[in-house]
């Protein structure tokens, strides 16, 4: 799968299409390029595009230069279910956002459970793992709620809301992620 290979790449890339380019012709500009540049399907590059320049302002490549370093690196956040010494249910999910454009969503799950008896005594342990790889970009918005782009290495591509906590306390190493909360790992 090709795509921009990092920030600097994609900043670049906007900062042409702004100088070059009328206001009404900025997008489909970029859904062309992502076109042929990288063989996106026309519905990715328009997801891509709408998604980087929603707000599509002459200051749209660094804030998406800005959003993209504060988005970067490793997000996660876990839960638990059950009792120690019964069925115990835990689960620890990671977006891995890297500055060369990719990310690594994982979510592992582990179910045991420990039953005892006046006779016998057995346990069960039963890990599960889904992973999912592509790329991603994220958006020009200033406001607290982004929007990422993401892609699978599948193809199948969608916008995932990731929204800052208490940004002035947490300096932005807090966030929701699909308005689950997630903290710098």
């Amino acid at each position: 799968m090709q795509h921009f290979r990092d920030f600097a790449g994609l900043h670049r890339t906007l900062r042409q299409i702004y100088e070059t380019v009328s206001p009404e012709g900025r997008r489909p500009v970029f859904v062309y390029a992502l076109q042929k540049a990288f063989g996106f399907t026309t519905e990715q590059a328009e997801l891509y595009a709408s998604t980087v320049l929603c707000q599509d302002a002459e200051g749209s490549a660094d804030s998406v230069m800005t959003n993209g370093m504060r988005v970067t690196g490793s997000w996660i956040r876990g839960e638990q279910e059950g009792n120690v010494g019964g069925w115990l249910s835990t689960m620890k999910e990671t977006w891995q956002f890297n500055i060369d454009l990719t990310y690594e969503h994982k979510i592992e799950r582990y179910d045991s459970s420990i039953t005892t008896g006046p006779f016998f005594q057995s346990s069960y342990s039963g890990p599960k793992m889904s992973l999912e790889r592509g790329i991603w970009a994220p958006s020009d918005n200033t406001l607290d709620q982004l929007t990422l782009f993401v892609m699978s290495t599948e193809g199948f591509a969608r916008s995932i809301m990731l929204e800052w906590i208490e940004k002035e306390t947490y300096n932005y190493r807090a966030c929701t992620i699909n308005m689950q909360r997630f903290g710098r790992e």
